[in-house]
């Protein structure tokens, strides 16, 4: 069959194959090009400036290998592979920030899966249909039409006919809520999507010691089995091992890479110029309009925002943001103007500062709930100390008067952080997305809860969340608040049981 290979540092090469080549040909895949992988990962890892896109290409590989050990159709074979290409066509600029900020705010709960449905069934077809209209080598646009025959079994390539397809690969995103083999096989708890971000991200952060995985053995003893007459994923009890490791590796980097303090604080900056800007750029707007969605890339919104916050120089001709008196803006423009102020910060490293961090495990429970109400105590002590040396007599008067401006700006330099919940080994993870164990000798699918229960040494390993609580501050006032034992002293030892 016709194809084109892509060199690739993890996996050495990538084939893509005629459909493959027709998507990567389109605006919504390209545009993946300009979305970063990691956003504040790479402030503290210079080498985490890796893309979207080269991700995708990785994804659609791993979703191929899996396809072809356990699905012998053609058609099967192409969805799955399109599914990992197209999995993150849904994000918006710095991914999982404009998810946390701006799709939340639009009420889209499942983020950029949820807005990737409409871009593959209403931009997709379209773009892929102009796509293939470009093509001048008939050799190639018969290719297109023959693989398009054999996983649809339409010759013509056409709007409709690519829409049909889209159809397909949206189903196996909609496989998520019955746990379906092939949702499982793209991005399940070792889909295609976590094996390959494991190995690209710990690669390029330089941290290849975490993201150490046995990928093709995990594939090799891969099985689709039937339990309540539908096809599961299984993997072989024998490879438990590595699928331990591949998730000790992940539970690595989200601690040491992904939830790293200094990148959370860049991510949390990200957050708030997104927040300020979401109204005056119009992004509720834009994110519907498909078209318009396609050019909120990462640095296309920062330049964006250092266009306008241009315009309002001009308007009130001052040479920068020193100069303008707040109460001449509207509410867009100061808006703008602060996150413009922020990405300047960004712009030099003067990122927010961490003073408090709070690890604790629950074991039955989840976690998050008790966070909150960490964060809310922590923050009353911190205000309450700050409301008691204000008016203490023996504070110098100029410290006072910095102890006064943190107590009236509280919520504005005080800033809370809890981000997911980490897990090593949850069995929960596996019930939930329908992922079992198999052996083979037996017949037997088990799930990895009682598998666990009868080998001690993986039930030491298995259960426990953890819950990562930080408090930062957007000023750097770290020295003030040491001298004066504002930040409270929290040591915490939390287990909570059934």
């Amino acid at each position: 069959m016709y194809y084109k290979v892509s060199r690739d540092p993890i996996h050495s090469e990538i084939f893509l194959y005629p459909l493959e080549l027709l998507a990567v040909d389109t605006r919504p895949v390209q545009r993946l090009r300009q979305l970063s992988q990691l956003v504040g990962a790479e402030w503290v890892y210079p080498g985490a400036s890796h893309t979207r896109f080269a991700h995708s290409l990785g994804v659609m590989h791993i979703a191929g290998l899996y396809a072809e050990r356990l699905f012998q159709e053609h058609a099967k074979r192409r969805i799955i592979r399109l599914a990992g290409l197209l999995h993150d066509v849904g994000h918006g600029p710095f991914s999982h920030q404009f998810d946390d900020v701006v799709y939340r705010r639009m009420g889209l709960q499942d983020g950029h899966d949820e807005h990737r449905e409409r871009i593959l069934l209403e931009l997709m077809p379209i773009e892929m249909f102009k796509a293939y209209e470009k093509i001048s080598e008939p050799r190639k646009k018969e290719a297109i039409r023959r693989d398009l025959q054999q996983t649809m079994g339409i010759e013509d390539v056409t709007v409709e006919s690519l829409r049909m397809l889209m159809q397909q690969v949206n189903e196996v995103f909609k496989g998520e809520e019955k746990g379906a083999a092939e949702f499982n096989v793209v991005q399940g708890p070792l889909g295609a999507d976590r094996l390959d971000f494991l190995l690209r991200d710990s690669y390029y952060s330089g941290t290849t010691h975490f993201g150490v995985g046995a990928v093709d053995r995990i594939i090799r003893n891969s099985y689709l089995k039937t339990k309540d007459s539908k096809p599961i994923l299984c993997y072989h009890v024998k490879v438990l091992d590595q699928i331990y490791t591949s998730l000790f590796g992940r539970f690595m980097m989200y601690k040491n890479v992904y939830f790293h303090k200094t990148s959370r604080a860049a991510d949390l900056m990200i957050q708030e110029i997104l927040s300020l800007v979401y109204k005056p750029l119009r992004f509720a707007e834009r994110v519907n309009d498909l078209e318009k969605f396609l050019d909120l890339t990462d640095q296309a919104l920062f330049a964006e925002i250092k266009f306008e916050a241009k315009k309002i120089f001009e308007k009130y001709r001052v040479n920068d943001e020193n100069e303008l008196e707040s109460s001449d803006l509207d509410e867009d423009e100061y808006n703008l103007i602060e996150a413009y102020k922020i990405l300047r910060r960004l712009e030099t490293r003067d990122l927010w500062k961490l003073i408090v961090e709070i690890s604790f495990t629950a074991e039955g429970a989840d976690p998050y709930v008790m966070s909150v109400g960490i964060v809310a105590d922590t923050l009353q002590k911190i205000r309450l100390r700050l409301e008691k040396l204000v008016d203490s007599k023996e504070v110098p008067d100029e410290d006072r008067r910095m102890l006064r401006k943190l107590l009236d700006d509280f919520e504005v330099v005080f800033k809370s952080d809890t981000p997911y919940k980490l897990s090593l080994v949850h069995p929960q993870e596996f019930i939930n997305s329908n992922v079992f164990l198999y052996e083979p000798q037996t017949d037997t699918v088990i799930s990895l809860e009682d598998y666990v229960k009868n080998y001690p040494a993986y039930k030491l390993l298995a259960s426990n969340l953890v819950q990562i609580v930080r408090v930062y501050v957007t000023e750097d006032v770290r020295d003030l608040l040491t001298r004066y034992s504002i930040v409270p002293n929290v040591k915490l030892q939390l287990t909570t049981r059934w």
